[in-house]
């Protein structure tokens, strides 16, 4: 897979197909078999359990705005970052996130998917600024 596929690979996969409404792609993109673990509290879930949760998610982060930072490609391995900005309603204040990713493809979707994310009110609330 060359850069400029895994950009697009991860820009549908990991922003457009989390939009609200979009959940319908993810099946284009995550295996049936996958398996996600996040950290720091290492959780693992499946593809099942992850569009299960993703109404909450909606609900719990608002207004999300998704840069990709940085993208890596070696073989069927992805590694990428990216900055995400959104209105936290349990806090009822705006966050930044920092997301770190590894995707482990097979048969060209997600089979692993390890992520690393923290999160720290933001001050500026004008964006990803």
């Amino acid at each position: 897979m060359t850069n400029e596929e895994a950009n697009k690979f991860v820009l549908n996969s990991f922003v457009t197909a989390f939009e609200a409404g979009n959940e319908h792609m993810l099946d284009q993109y995550f295996s049936t078999k996958l398996e996600l673990c996040t950290h720091p509290d290492p959780k693992k879930f499946s593809l099942h359990d992850l569009k299960s949760r993703l109404p909450n998610l909606h609900k719990k982060y608002r207004e999300l705005q998704s840069v990709v930072k940085a993208i890596v490609v070696n073989h069927d391995h992805i590694a990428f970052r990216v900055k995400q900005h959104a209105f936290f309603t349990p806090d009822n204040t705006y966050v930044t996130m920092d997301v770190m990713n590894l995707y482990k493809l097979v048969d060209g979707k997600v089979k692993e998917w390890r992520l690393w994310f923290s999160q720290h009110a933001d001050l500026n609330t004008n964006g990803m600024g």
